[in-house]
């Protein structure tokens, strides 16, 4: 087995000192998640977000509220994306514009503190929504009122 110091480098020993190469870039690429980021094209990131918010939207059943005013906000960390998703009850009767208001702030990370802005974000929603929604004698808290976290 020659070695470069010592002549000509053996087609053996390319074979593996790429292999081994690209194991440990591979790797790297999949441990280090800023990395990953900058492979994946934007437009599959965001599809992937609109996707996983939706279909975890779906999961938990939000749209099975008795007045379908559930809202779920999606915040996807790898990406950095969030997603406001509210339930078509909230739609009807909240402005399109303050919705899209208050998802243009979580959008806007980068100008502040990303978890005041989501603190904010749900003051707002839930001032909001208790204008539209008052609460009844009758009612029964059908979603839980704390965050869900899933990890890849």
């Amino acid at each position: 087995m020659n070695f470069w110091l010592y002549g000509e480098p053996d087609a053996l020993w390319l074979l593996l000192e790429s292999i081994a190469t690209g194991a440990v870039v591979a790797y790297t690429f999949n441990k280090v998640s800023v990395l990953r980021r900058l492979l994946i094209p934007r437009w599959v990131q965001t599809s992937a977000v609109d996707t996983a918010a939706h279909a975890t939207f779906s999961q938990e059943n939000a749209s099975l509220t008795k007045d379908r005013n559930a809202v779920m906000i999606y915040v996807s960390v790898l990406e950095g994306e969030v997603r406001l998703m509210p339930d078509i009850g909230v739609q009807q009767k909240l402005h399109e514009g303050k919705l899209g208001e208050i998802e243009g702030k979580l959008a806007n990370a980068q100008s502040g503190d990303p978890t005041e802005l989501l603190c904010d974000a749900i003051k707002q929603l839930g001032e909001c929504c208790r204008d539209c929604f008052p609460i009844e004698a009758d009612d029964v808290n059908e979603l839980p009122d704390r965050p869900q976290i899933r990890l890849p």
